[in-house]
């Protein structure tokens, strides 16, 4: 069996960052995603990375921009310290990782 890794999303860029990092200065862009859900004043927020040129791209897009993302889903941790006892504790966070989009007209 195949499985496939395929996100398609349409949300409004909250909370936008930007910065260069590594050796060789790569873009690197984080938002959330904030996603209207069926009741209006709701929205879920998702949390989304782009590299690159893609990177170059969203940030020049204003925050309570619409974008319709592509992209794929990639879970990432690091082991941390745990806060109550100081032992060893395994930290997990997801993001949709964009490989296009496209700005959304209001």
């Amino acid at each position: 069996m195949v499985g496939e890794n395929f996100v398609s999303l349409i949300g409004k860029i909250e909370r936008p960052s930007f910065k260069t990092v590594g050796q060789n200065n790569s873009s690197l862009f984080k938002a959330n995603l904030a996603i209207p859900t069926q009741n209006d004043n709701n929205f879920q927020y998702i949390k989304i990375v782009a590299w690159g040129v893609l990177a170059d791209g969203l940030k020049d897009l204003s925050s309570g921009t619409f974008v319709k993302i592509h992209g794929h889903i990639e879970e990432n941790s690091y082991n941390g310290k745990c806060r109550h006892c100081g032992g060893f504790d395994k930290k997990y966070w997801t993001n949709v990782v964009v490989d296009n989009f496209m700005k959304m007209e209001e």
